[in-house]
């Protein structure tokens, strides 16, 4: 198996895909990040999963969540990607930096996204490094109209070595 390295940069990296932030909920315990694997995975109804690194503070919370939700970001987010993405929920509450209100389960929903889908948990199951949650929509609602950010790697990593076209 190989080894995580961020410096290093990899064919699958450049698997193209939005960027989101999953906030998710535990009994008291609430947090948020970054996700580049999320995907729908069923029309009607409408069905979401997500994957959580085992390394991420998220990734303790999901073990007992009974709901998530995905945050739709804007082009021109990066900087919000990057505190989710970068910052650890061990250290601090990650969330406070940004508005939110409560969903109809609880689950912290952020403000300041072009939507979000509030999902309860239905499956979850571990695949290698990460859990993958599947949750159905219970709520979901578009916030403004914009263009959703997409994933380039080098919004979030220093490569160590360039990529070349011959």
């Amino acid at each position: 198996m190989t080894s995580y390295d961020p410096s290093e940069m990899r064919p699958e990296w450049l698997i193209s895909s939005g960027v989101y932030v999953v906030t998710l909920q535990a009994e008291d315990r609430v947090n948020g990040y970054s996700a580049g694997w999320v995907t729908r995975i069923s029309e009607v109804p409408v069905i979401v999963q997500v994957a959580v690194w085992e390394r991420n503070y998220s990734y303790e919370l999901a073990q007992d969540a009974q709901h998530f939700a995905v945050h739709i970001l804007e082009d021109g987010q990066q900087g919000m990607a990057r505190h989710f993405g970068q910052t650890s929920g061990r250290a601090m509450d990650k969330l406070s930096s940004y508005e939110t209100r409560p969903g109809g389960s609880g689950t912290p929903i952020l403000l300041d996204c072009l939507a979000h889908l509030e999902c309860a948990i239905i499956f979850r199951r571990i695949f290698g490094d990460h859990t993958i949650l599947v949750g159905e929509v219970i709520q979901s609602e578009i916030h403004r109209n914009g263009i959703p950010l997409i994933h380039n790697y080098a919004d979030y990593h220093t490569p160590c070595q360039q990529m070349r076209s011959e």
